[in-house]
């Protein structure tokens, strides 16, 4: 697989990742504060929580099967027949944690499914099986190669999948939501009542992708002259740069549009501003998906 194939079959799985985790986490920490101010009622909040849910849900089995095809395809014996290696490879700790993925991705799909159509016990189950899937790029990449502080590299992996999950994801379901409001009701917003009870959320996952971001990086680089390296170095900066961009757009959208929520201009404002560091956040995943299959500095 190349270059550029892998690295979009590794966006597909974070972006997937991402939009269905952040899915989960305005269902249980936007939607309860912003009930009693918005004016959609909190069951088609839910419902419509699910279909943003479901769109990153149903891309993870593609999602798994290409990421599956592209590690197999580095990891293999190319004089070996397909199936002897696959079957080989899936019988080491790496293939058990490619067998709960595929669970995962299996079963994440009919979950939001069923949270679609009412049932209320699926966003529980939801939410166990994603906060798992969380672990899976890190038990799969370069954490679990780690060869000193690996359950420090593993944990950190899985936090920080889940901070960009609640912080992208949860953005992603926001303007999701407003869409589809402004669908049923022309002129209206529900931005007023969410992105207030959003901006905690945002918040706590941004300072905890820093902490985990920052750690990670010293677990992984020999020096801060790593950083300037060919190879994982420069890929690495490459998406600090542009986490500094996403940092900038998300404070300009705290600082300046949030206040200004209510009238059709700020409402409007709000839109355009998060739509665009909700793009640029997917660029940052993208280059995450570099990031992951190149070979850090020194290993």
């Amino acid at each position: 697989m190349g270059g550029i194939a892998s690295a979009l079959s590794g966006w597909l799985l974070f972006a997937g990742m991402t939009l269905a985790t952040g899915a989960v986490v305005v269902r249980w920490a936007v939607l309860p504060r912003a009930a009693d101010a918005t004016p959609a009622g909190l069951d088609w909040l839910h419902r419509q929580a699910a279909r943003a849910g479901s769109v990153g849900a149903f891309a993870l089995p593609i999602a798994i099967g290409l990421y599956f095809y592209r590690q197999l395809e580095e990891f293999r014996d190319p004089f070996a027949p397909w199936t002897e290696e696959a079957t080989t490879l899936l019988s080491t700790d790496w293939g058990t944690s490619w067998k709960w993925a595929v669970a995962g991705g299996l079963a994440a799909p009919a979950l939001f499914w069923a949270a679609r159509t009412g049932r209320r016990w699926a966003w529980p189950i939801a939410t166990l099986v994603l906060l798992a899937l969380a672990a899976f790029p890190a038990f799969t990449g370069h954490a679990a190669a780690a060869e000193t502080r690996r359950a420090l590299a593993l944990a950190l992996d899985t936090v920080h999948v889940w901070a960009a999950s609640g912080w992208v994801g949860g953005l992603a379901t926001l303007l999701y939501l407003e869409w589809q409001w402004r669908r049923a009701e022309p002129g209206g917003s529900l931005l007023p009542a969410l992105v207030p009870a959003f901006s905690g959320v945002a918040i706590t996952s941004v300072a905890t992708l820093a902490v985990t971001g920052a750690v990670s990086a010293w677990t992984i680089l020999p020096d801060l002259g790593a950083l300037s390296a060919p190879g994982y170095g420069r890929v690495l900066l490459t998406k600090l740069a542009l986490v500094v961009v996403v940092l900038g757009l998300g404070g300009l959208n705290f600082r300046v549009f949030t206040p200004r929520l209510g009238s059709d201009v700020g409402n409007t404002a709000m839109r355009r501003s998060a739509t665009v560091e909700l793009v640029v956040a997917q660029v940052v995943l993208v280059v995450t998906a570099l990031l992951v299959r190149t070979s850090p500095t020194g290993h």
